[in-house]
């Protein structure tokens, strides 16, 4: 029991690390990068330039929001273990995503080549599916053993 607690609290405070890598990549991106003309047409006044980054930054962190929450929270029931489901519900949904975010590299691999780019891609989001799915393994064996008590 001991070492489970010890696996999904390390799983946990690695969600934290992904979502503060992803929060650093969201403003770094937001302050030197050049948001899509999709978003803006090109030459529009730089006050609405910077509401548009300051509502794409909202968005982004009410995103981030389950990343923090499971991570926070398998912390939280590794030090004091219960029986709590939403954690391991929001985590599956995030490694939901997160598998589906392979499809794109994938498919750029198989109609264009690219293995290098999309290699690193690929390498990644399997890492942050593995990350989930050793979280998800570790609370709901932490969750069993505090229903058998």
């Amino acid at each position: 029991m001991e070492l489970t607690r010890k696996h999904l609290k390390l799983s946990s405070i690695v969600v934290l690390v992904f979502a503060g890598v992803y929060l650093i990549q969201i403003i770094s991106e937001l302050m030197f990068g050049e948001i899509n003309n999709a978003i803006i047409p090109e030459g529009a006044p730089d006050n609405i330039l910077l509401i548009t980054k300051i509502i794409l930054l909202s968005v982004s962190m009410l995103l981030l929001l389950p990343q923090i929450y499971i991570g926070i929270k398998g912390i939280k029931i590794a030090k004091n273990p219960t029986a709590a489901k939403g954690h391991i519900v929001w985590a599956i949904i995030l490694f939901v995503f997160a598998v589906l975010r392979l499809v794109e590299p994938i498919v750029n691999i198989i109609n264009r080549g690219g293995l290098y780019d999309n290699g690193t891609t690929i390498f990644s989001f399997l890492l942050e599916v593995m990350v989930y799915f050793d979280y998800i393994k570790y609370a709901i064996a932490v969750s069993k053993d505090c229903s058998a008590k």
